[in-house]
C-alpha cells in the first residue's frame, strides 16, 4: 500500500525533498518507516540520532509500533523551536509515560510533572463498563494549544504535553495525560494543577459513562444526567 511522507526542518534538509511516497506491506508500523527512510537516506541516521522526530500520522501523534493506515499521511518533525516544546493530542490507543518523561529531560530541567487520569471501574456503588469521549473538533485542539502556551509563558515552564481521550476507554486505560517540565518542582506542581482544571472546565470534550444502572452524560464537576435516547 502507498503512503505520503512528509519531512520538516533538518528532516526535510537531510533528505532533500519536503515529502515522499513510500509504498509498504499492508500491517507494517511506523517503525519500519523510520528504518526504511534510514536505509534510501543515510544522512537521516545522525540526525535522527541527535533529535528524535516526533512523528504523526493523520494529523495525530502515534508511537513507533503503531500499524500505518492505507493511504495515510505520515509527518516526521522536531520538537517545537525556541528551546521550549508544546504538544496536544487526542489519543484512541495508549501513550507510553515513558518516552513522554524521556523527551521533557533536559539539562535546563529540575522536574517533570506527570498527571494521569484513568476510568474508574466503580462510581456511587455501581459498576462501571466504560466512558465515551465525544469531542469537537478542530476546536478541541485549538484550545488545548491555547491553554498549554500561556501555562508555559506564565510559569515559564520548558515544556508542555496535554494527551485526551477520544472514544472509548474502558476501566484501568489512561483518559488524559498531562506533563510539564520546569526548572523546580514548585512551578511543575502548580502548573500541572492549573492546567488540569482549566482542560476540565474549558475543552469541549464530552463524557458518556456506560455502567449497569444506564448511562449517564458527566457534566461538569462530577453531575450525571441519565441519558434519554429519543425514539
Amino acid at each position: 500500500m502507498k503512503v505520503k511522507v512528509k519531512l520538516f526542518s533538518l528532516y526535510r534538509d537531510a533528505v532533500g525533498v519536503p515529502e515522499l511516497d513510500l509504498v509498504v506491506e499492508k500491517g507494517s508500523s511506523i517503525k519500519y518507516i523510520i528504518e526504511k527512510l534510514v536505509e534510501d537516506y543515510p544522512n537521516l541516521k545522525s540526525v535522527f540520532r541527535e533529535i528524535k522526530p516526533l512523528v504523526l500520522m493523520n494529523g495525530e501523534v502515534v508511537e513507533e509500533d503503531t500499524a500505518i493506515y492505507r493511504d495515510a499521511e505520515i509527518a516526521l518533525a522536531p520538537p517545537a523551536s525556541g528551546g521550549t516544546s508544546i504538544r496536544v493530542s487526542l489519543f484512541s490507543d495508549d501513550i507510553s509515560i515513558d518516552r513522554l518523561v524521556e523527551e521533557m529531560v533536559s539539562d535546563k530541567v529540575g522536574a517533570i510533572a506527570v498527571f494521569i487520569g484513568v476510568v474508574k471501574g466503580d462510581v456511587d456503588n455501581h459498576k462501571v463498563y466504560e466512558l465515551v469521549y465525544e469531542v469537537y473538533e478542530p476546536y478541541v485542539t485549538k484550545v488545548l494549544e491555547r491553554i498549554a502556551e500561556e501555562e508555559l509563558t506564565k510559569y515559564g515552564l520548558h515544556a508542555v504535553q496535554i494527551h485526551h481521550r477520544a472514544g472509548v476507554a474502558r476501566r484501568g486505560q489512561k483518559t488524559v495525560v498531562i506533563a510539564v517540565s520546569a526548572s523546580s518542582r514548585r512551578e511543575a506542581f502548580e502548573a500541572l494543577h492549573e492546567i488540569l482544571e482549566r482542560v476540565k472546565s474549558k475543552a469541549p470534550i464530552y463524557k458518556l459513562e456506560r455502567r449497569d444502572d444506564g448511562e449517564y452524560w458527566v457534566i461538569g464537576d462530577g453531575k450525571r444526567i441519565r441519558r434519554i435516547k429519543s425514539e
